[in-house]
């Protein structure tokens, strides 16, 4: 009887186990809310196909050490500019695609635009990177009354830290701008990286940003509702930022994670 009971348990637990995240309805919930509303894809022919996540899971196994529970984990490829969410799962030792969306990361060709003070056009770094804290837009709308640079108001700022990166000098030594490319050299600078949204008239799927990546304002909010990077803002299920407003829809507590893995190529 007792043999019986513990067996019973057992399988209750095992069952418990298999049924602690449903795969099936997130990528639903990520194909309804982000793919299907991110009209600005339409024009794109990235296909995230079993061949090709073969080889993204490449990229996302050799970090598999710092994955102690099952959650979500993020990676951009900046070749396709797209953004994939995947889950870990820690039992199993293995990753499941959700979906993907198209992105801008930074375009340091866009250097030639930039005037003595203004920010420059850094490239997005590559590695592993986990959350160190973030904000909720204030909705800001810049003099062309058309771009928001960080998206909707209270859509929320993912914030990565400063990271070492490279961008072109286009400047000489007498402050004056450099127009032939050929004269242009890399030199090493640094780029406070995000994961934000952004509305202007630029579409994603083209390098467009100062450095940090761009994401639509769809991604934003299912990553923001799923806690895609909010493990470290979570104490069980309570919202513990100290100064903005936890989701509007919460769910998938249990997936809550914390880091993206940039790379340059999986193709």
């Amino acid at each position: 009887m007792i043999f019986k009971t513990f067996s019973i348990l057992i399988f209750l637990f095992s069952f418990i186990q298999l049924l602690a995240y449903d795969l099936k309805e997130i990528r639903k919930g990520f194909h309804e809310n982000v793919v299907l509303k991110s009209k600005h894809n339409k024009n794109q022919n990235f296909n995230l196909s079993k061949k090709y996540f073969k080889k993204v899971k490449v990229y996302l196994l050799q970090e598999q050490n710092k994955f102690t529970y099952t959650q979500f984990v993020s990676l951009v490829d900046l070749s396709h500019q797209v953004f994939i969410l995947t889950i870990w799962d820690n039992d199993k030792k293995d990753f499941y695609p959700i979906g993907f969306d198209y992105i801008s990361s930074g375009a340091i060709n866009r250097e030639i635009e930039t005037k003595m003070g203004e920010d420059h056009y850094v490239k997005t770094p590559t590695g592993i990177f986990d959350i160190k804290s973030g904000w909720r837009s204030d909705g800001k709308l810049l003099d062309d009354n058309t771009t928001k640079p960080y998206g909707e108001k209270g859509r929320f700022v993912f914030y990565f830290g400063k990271k070492d990166s490279v961008r072109y000098n286009t400047f000489d030594k007498d402050g004056k701008k450099i127009k032939d490319k050929n004269r242009w050299v890399l030199i090493k600078d640094k780029l406070q990286l995000a994961i934000h949204a952004h509305s202007s008239s630029n579409l994603f799927g083209t390098p467009q940003s100062h450095g940090c990546i761009r994401i639509s304002k769809y991604l934003n909010k299912f990553l923001d509702n799923n806690f895609v990077f909010f493990s470290y803002l979570l104490k069980g299920q309570k919202w513990i930022h100290p100064y903005e407003p936890k989701p509007d829809d919460p769910k998938n507590y249990e997936l809550a994670g914390k880091y993206v893995i940039i790379i340059d190529s999986a193709s």
